[in-house]
């Protein structure tokens, strides 16, 4: 029956103009991509079943043949990726997951394209136009990866319809893909009976699978388009615009409003699918407000490819501050296709601002008297620390600091194998000083001498008063040999020191007596007892001086540990 032959046809169109209506009636998304692809695989089938029905040539019929079983071979992914997508499991489709999904549906594909000696499909010349098809072991490929995609997805259904957690839309979309599955199979079975297991019985070739195909697209195109399905992401920027703070006019080239939200009411009395005019809308406001807005649409029109921006206040029923910005919307191919004008009120960040710089004021000036405390107080500690430090007298750093120090250049001393050495010297009769000048004169010898000293020692030396007339200096990175010459040097220069003093103008000179310790070799055990150590050093540099001081005074003993 010829009318059988356009049947597919007639349901080709009908896919097709359903497929324009799906592009055409929305912007597209990653499922309208998906659905589109859906919808081309059910264009192949009854197109090709077309094609092969009007050719008489058996190479012809056997090639349309091939490419409606490869359309048919595809429905089992393109079907199960738009489950997957319209009930929010989109997650398992990503690339590296894709190739492997679709692995059966692209066996089948190469088994049709390929059909090794006719295994799929095969043509037998001379019988009966309606018998002349014979499917072979082959065909069971398609049929067995199509069962699978589509108890897959069955099975994605009925869980999903089973939740309970889910919104009314998504169960709602959950049951129309289901009653999609249902009659998409129930024509797929009838198909398989009428025109494969019972072909010799009924005779004839009835498009069934075609029919299934254009009934199951007519039911998902109604449903989803009357749920708003593929309108979901127009529906949530409207909404979101809505809810925005800032007033938004969309304008297409043309300055026509193509989309408005409600926050810009207030401030501009337009409406989609006005032209935006400019003179009306400075006619609303006084001489300043409108000087600004004109200079701003003048650099609009000057530099249109660059985002303005303009603060003003606006006299309304009260004063408001309000931020206007002006950007381009530019194609894939850079061009202006529209512009888009938001108002963002500030009124209550402006007065935010104002108040916060009084209240910056404020604090600077705090914060400058805090300033001012917080450097007394750190000269005060700077002095407090200077006398915990050093000596009262004459200022050379006292014992306990000394000595905290010495412990760690010991340390990394040994460590590191530094020689260091050490004086330790006091004046000699100091106390004949004191009982035949005073106290006083005594105190200045002792300064004068500690001058003395420091005038023949580096920087890098320590001097400290060890106690009464006694010092001790620690000379860092010093072996015997440096050692010995700048004892001599001290030595020299204490001796040539003269104090001169009130009582008779006669001017008052001292000698010293010293020990001189120099350490360049160490014992690693050092290490575990580095106080123990550093009392060995002082005691042999204290023996060193004893042994100067009854040897004559006014002389240097030098001994060198390891």
């Amino acid at each position: 029956m010829e009318w059988m032959i356009w049947l597919d046809f007639s349901m080709f169109m009908v896919l097709l103009g359903l497929l324009l209506y799906v592009f055409t009636s929305s912007s597209v998304t990653v499922l309208h991509r998906i659905y589109i692809f859906l919808h081309v695989v059910f264009l192949l089938w009854p197109l090709f079943q077309f094609a092969s029905q009007t050719t008489s040539q058996l190479s012809y019929r056997l090639f349309y043949l091939s490419g409606s079983y490869i359309g048919l071979s595809l429905l089992g992914i393109g079907w199960f990726a738009f489950i997957l997508f319209l009930t929010g499991q989109y997650y398992v489709i990503r690339k590296s997951r894709l190739l492997l999904i679709s692995i059966p549906a692209l066996v089948s594909v190469i088994v049709v394209i390929w059909n090794p000696n006719q295994r799929f499909l095969s043509i037998e010349q001379g019988l009966d136009p309606y018998k002349q098809l014979h499917h072979g072991s082959l065909y069971w490929v398609m049929i067995a990866q199509l069962v699978m995609y589509l108890t897959v997805s069955l099975i994605i259904l009925l869980y999903k319809l089973g939740r309970r957690d889910d919104s009314a839309r998504q169960r709602k979309m959950v049951r129309t893909a289901l009653n999609g599955v249902f009659v998409l199979s129930f024509f797929a079975i009838a198909d398989f009976v009428v025109n494969v297991a019972y072909t010799d019985y009924f005779a004839r070739y009835i498009p069934l699978i075609s029919i299934g195909m254009t009934v199951t697209a007519i039911y998902i195109v109604h449903a989803i388009s009357r749920n708003k399905v593929f309108d979901i992401i127009q529906i949530v920027q409207r909404d979101i615009m809505n809810t925005m703070s800032m007033g938004i006019v969309v304008m297409d080239e043309n300055d026509m409003i193509i989309e408005i939200n409600k926050m810009i009411k207030p401030f501009i009395r337009f409406r989609v699918g006005d032209i935006f005019n400019q003179e009306a809308l400075l006619s609303q406001f006084k001489s300043e407000t409108r000087r600004q807005l004109e200079a701003f649409f003048e650099a609009q029109r000057e530099r249109p490819l660059e985002r303005l921006e303009v603060e003003l206040a606006l006299d309304l029923n009260q004063y408001q501050y309000v931020i206007v910005q002006s950007a381009p919307i530019f194609n894939q191919r850079k061009r202006i296709v529209g512009r888009v004008l938001t108002i963002q009120d500030v009124t209550e960040m402006r007065m935010l601002v104002e108040e916060t710089n009084t209240q910056n004021e404020l604090l600077h000036e705090r914060n400058r008297e805090l300033l001012i405390m917080q450097d007394e107080l750190f000269q005060a500690n700077k002095k407090l620390e200077h006398m915990a430090i050093t000596d009262g007298l004459t200022g050379c750093y006292n014992r306990r600091y000394l000595l905290q120090q010495l412990e760690g250049e010991v340390v990394n001393n040994i460590r590191y194998g530094i020689p260091f050495s050490i004086f330790l010297f006091d004046l000699d009769f100091f106390k004949t000083i004191n009982d035949r000048y005073g106290h006083l004169i005594g105190d200045e010898v002792l300064c004068s001498t500690v001058e003395a000293v420091r005038s023949a020692l580096r920087l890098t030396d320590v001097l400290a008063r060890f106690g009464g007339e006694e010092f001790t200096v620690y000379l860092p990175h010093t072996n015997r040999e440096q050692a010995d010459m700048i004892a001599e040097q001290v030595k020299e220069a204490v001796e040539k020191n003269k104090v001169t003093t009130t009582v008779g103008g006669v001017p008052v000179t001292v000698t010293i007596s010293m020990g001189v310790i120099s350490i360049e070799q160490f014992d690693p055990a050092d290490l575990d007892d580095p106080k123990a150590f550093l009392r060995e050093l002082m005691a042999q540099a204290d023996a060193a001086l004893y042994e100067a001081k009854y040897s004559g005074r006014n002389r240097i003993v030098k001994r060198k540990l390891a």
